[in-house]
């Protein structure tokens, strides 16, 4: 009986290391700046041409309530993509974030889920490698629906010009 094995992509911003389902991303881009938008939620930092497309790029520190990025030479584009909904179409989203560190490879009993209390509910569960510590992203969770109307319009704003 062989078992599933599931791979995430880890990525750090501050001191902390998240990961994220392989299967979510599209792409890695090396940083480039992206074009403001105004009067948009804060942790916006613009949009980018992706591949003919316009997509929002997010301050993932800023997001997650831990400042902001600090652009470096290690800082780069986390091209993935996001549900809407249980239902929606998925959309592509750039995360900017201090370090690409690894893929890892992790045997699903290993990963320690998190209860459905905690907050915030996007991290879903917890996987340790060596002494340190991933925290393991759901990117359908990560918007809430106010969030996902504001990345609408601005996507919408931007096909329509």
């Amino acid at each position: 009986m062989s078992q599933q094995i599931d791979a995430y992509l880890t990525f750090t911003i501050g001191e902390n290391t998240f990961g994220i389902h392989v299967e979510k991303v599209l792409e890695i881009k090396e940083y480039l700046e992206p074009k403001s938008v105004p009067e948009s939620l804060p942790y916006i930092k613009g949009v980018i041409d992706h591949r003919d497309q316009i997509i929002p790029v997010i301050d993932a520190a800023a997001k997650f309530n831990m400042g902001n990025i600090s652009i470096t030479p290690q800082s780069c584009i986390v091209v993935m993509e996001v549900n809407k909904s249980e239902n929606g179409d998925p959309f592509s989203i750039g995360v900017l974030v201090d370090a690409v560190s690894d893929v890892f490879e992790s045997d699903p009993e290993k990963v320690r889920k998190i209860e459905n209390d905690f907050k915030p509910g996007y991290i879903n569960a917890t996987y340790k490698i060596n002494e340190n510590l991933v925290m393991i992203l759901d990117t359908d969770k990560v918007f809430n629906e106010k969030d996902i109307i504001a990345l609408d319009k601005i996507m919408s704003d931007f096909e329509n010009e």
